[in-house]
């Protein structure tokens, strides 16, 4: 059996590692250069920084389950600090367990509240090298090869990519954005394309600070804060202490911020990195006491990259899927767009889907 998967993010890259377990041949297909999705990390300068998830929330077991399998256990960190505050009047005040998830509107499990979250010793982006090297010789990854069409034959399916070569396979994954899981499915089922496309998403920035220590007056005890406008204000949303929540985070004798935005009329996401950093510096220097100019910045860009959930979301997800599992079987959705918000989510949906192929094929 070969499975062709669409995506090479965390949700699709789990998929085939399970389904590669199980003895299937897998083919993914990320359009970008890079795998990981929205797991992301770099370093510079003594600095390790993180563009996307910080790690997954301590509670849940779908992330301490995958590092298990992957021989990762040892390279487990949790988080040093939970304590968060709300920003007042660039005056901060500690914030109760929850709070600043509602604030942020991260649509988290309430279990988790106060729990912190848990990473890899050199970030997350640790755990998309273990997956690569797990299917290094074992299935076949292509980034830079966007997909352009999915075609239903007698036996199974033709991708075609813009490569210009074609992938056959007899079942296929989406690990993909809604978004772009509709534009592909648009000509094989439309109500399925319509139900996707109806997903709403968010845009969001990030804006990771480098200073010397002695720069901020703040003692910087805890995960960060998060503004008290609510959860569909645009502008600034939230700052983590990145360098407090991880040791490794920062050279010696510095320290790592990173704040979070979302695009907004008044918050382009297009604005050049030095606004964004200038956003950035206008909110963290009263709240913090920063007196000095940060030593590194680093601007990421997500756009249409955060789902919002519907109080009818798990509605929306199972009828799309049954619309997909009806007009175009074997094919299935994965991703935290479907299943669940983060990390967590976006492994449970992956290994959801590779559950679905594989009884799929049994039957």
């Amino acid at each position: 059996m070969n499975v062709a998967i669409v995506g090479g993010g965390l949700a699709g890259l789990v998929a085939a590692y399970d389904l590669t377990r199980a003895g299937v041949r897998t083919t993914v297909i990320e359009r970008d250069s890079r795998l990981g999705g929205q797991i992301w990390s770099t370093c510079s300068n003594g600095f390790l920084i993180e563009h996307g998830a910080e790690g997954y929330a301590t509670g849940r077991s779908a992330g301490h389950a995958l590092c298990r399998e992957l021989d990762m256990t040892g390279r487990l960190v949790s988080q040093l600090g939970t304590t968060s505050f709300e920003l007042h009047d660039d005056r901060l005040t500690p914030a109760p367990p929850g709070r600043a998830a509602e604030l942020v509107g991260i649509q988290a499990n309430r279990a988790d509240f106060g729990r912190g979250i848990t990473s890899l010793v050199g970030g997350m982006g640790e755990l998309i090298d273990a997956l690569r090297a797990a299917l290094s010789h074992r299935s076949d990854l292509r980034p830079g090869t966007p997909a352009l069409s999915i075609e239903p034959q007698t036996t199974g399916w033709v991708i075609a990519t813009a490569a210009g070569d074609t992938v056959r396979a007899d079942a296929v994954v989406l690990a993909i954005p809604a978004a772009a899981a509709s534009r592909l499915l648009a000509p094989l089922c439309r109500d399925a394309a319509d139900t996707l496309a109806a997903f709403r998403v968010v845009s969001s920035v990030t804006v990771s600070l480098a200073f010397e220590r002695s720069a901020v007056r703040h003692p910087l005890e805890g995960a960060g804060f998060v503004s008290a406008a609510g959860p569909e204000a645009d502008g600034f949303r939230a700052c983590t202490f990145a360098s407090s929540q991880f040791p490794g985070r920062a050279a010696p004798g510095y320290l790592l911020l990173r704040a979070f935005f979302r695009p907004g009329p008044q918050y382009p996401l297009e604005a050049a990195d030095a606004r964004w950093v200038d956003f950035a510096l206008n909110i963290l220097r009263p709240a913090l006491g920063i007196g000095g100019d940060p030593v590194g910045v680093w601007v990421t860009r997500w756009p249409d990259a955060l789902p919002r959930y519907a109080p009818d979301h798990d509605a929306q997800v199972f009828a799309a899927t049954r619309q997909v599992s009806r007009e175009t079987a074997p094919l299935v959705l994965a991703g935290a767009a479907y299943r669940g918000a983060g990390v967590a989510g976006a492994i449970a949906s992956a290994r959801a889907a590779a559950q679905r192929i594989l009884l799929a094929a049994r039957a």
